[in-house]
């Protein structure tokens, strides 16, 4: 009579089967790792031939994040027939987008000086001088890693132009305020990404 008191757990799931994926060996998935977004690295595959570079070493050394925005939105398209609405999700085919990369520039000002004369390359101060768009433009790839530093996803990005740099040569100059004007943000844009996925 005691027995009939306790419910063995085991011999409820095999009562119900609705939720039996709620264990620990289901829910720790042979301890897989989580994705994080705080291992990865970007380089410049090719950079613009008529723009100062000042090395991808010191671009690695100088570089605290990027972030990106890839187009990843579905359109929507609709017919009312006969009072039925119809959607259809439709993508617009667009694979442009930006990126946005901060900096920590040191008194050589290399990152400060690159951006600069990469903007000034696009449109001159003194002349309004314009160098071709294919002098002009750079590709990066950007790779995220696991925690053992394997790739898992590795973004190529093409056509890479800046669209605002001013942040470098805009400080706010005080007298009891000093501002680390070596931290530089910057944006650029990108015609087309192409997405390789790396399971392990």
């Amino acid at each position: 009579m005691a027995n009939n008191l306790f419910i063995d757990a085991k011999q409820m799931t095999t009562q119900n089967d609705t939720l039996n994926y709620i264990n620990y060996e289901n829910i720790s998935e042979e301890h897989k790792e989580f994705l994080r977004s705080d291992t990865w690295d970007f380089s410049f595959t090719s950079v613009a031939n008529a723009v100062y570079f000042p090395g991808l070493d010191l671009i690695h050394a100088r570089l605290m994040s990027v972030s990106p925005q890839f187009p990843t939105g579905l359109g929507l398209m609709q017919a009312v027939i006969r009072q039925f609405t119809i959607n259809q999700s439709v993508i617009s085919g667009t694979t442009a987008g930006s990126l946005s990369m901060d900096f920590m520039d040191k008194e050589d000002q290399a990152i400060t000086i690159w951006l600069d004369d990469w903007r000034d390359k696009m449109g001159d101060r003194e002349y309004r001088f314009a160098f071709r768009k294919e002098d002009t433009i750079a590709n990066g790839r950007l790779t995220m890693m696991n925690s053992s530093r394997k790739p898992i996803r590795v973004y190529e990005i093409l056509t890479i132009q800046p669209s605002d740099v001013g942040a470098g040569i805009n400080p706010s100059f005080t007298s009891d305020d000093p501002q680390n004007v070596g931290q530089v943000s910057a944006n650029f844009n990108f015609e087309h990404f192409r997405l390789t996925w790396k399971n392990i």
